[in-house]
């Protein structure tokens, strides 16, 4: 598929399973985006023809053809979306806004929210906008709707 950014694409997961579990105890877990974005990179990878970073980089995905383009993928929870850097999220952890600048001006964010899962929103844009928009590197819930509005 073709990368379009500020435009909502809209996806689906026709199919997961593993093993014994329910579809309902899957949705559950898929719903913490630690553990859906494992999953989300892959298919973006695939989906977009870009290259999956493994290990902790800085981010997800790189463009096939210049591997100079980096994206990010965060996942828009039914929490809302922490976009920063994730050395900055947690406790005990705190937001550098001059690193965070920094790193998004160089970033293409995909964002993607499974609020609705197994229907799903995805969202490209480009870091510099994201932060400017959201200057804290955070999109709270009730902001959902508006952000994925095109």
């Amino acid at each position: 598929m073709e990368i379009v950014f500020n435009k909502t694409i809209l996806r689906s997961i026709s199919s997961f399973t593993f093993d014994i579990l329910t579809p309902a105890v899957l949705a559950e877990l898929f719903g913490d985006g630690r553990i859906f974005s494992h999953f989300m990179e892959r298919i973006l990878a695939q989906d977009y023809g870009l290259t999956h970073v493994t290990g902790c980089k800085g981010h997800d995905l790189i463009c096939a053809s210049n591997p100079d383009i980096k994206y990010e993928q965060k996942t828009f929870t039914k929490n809302g979306c922490k976009f920063m850097p994730s050395n900055m999220i947690g406790q005990g952890r705190s937001f550098d806004k001059k690193v965070f600048d920094e790193k998004s001006k160089n970033l293409i964010y995909i964002i993607v929210s499974n609020v609705k899962f197994p229907d799903l929103k995805i969202r490209f844009i480009k870091g510099s906008e994201l932060a400017i928009q959201y200057p804290n590197g955070i999109i709270v819930s009730s902001e959902h709707d508006k952000f994925f509005t095109d």
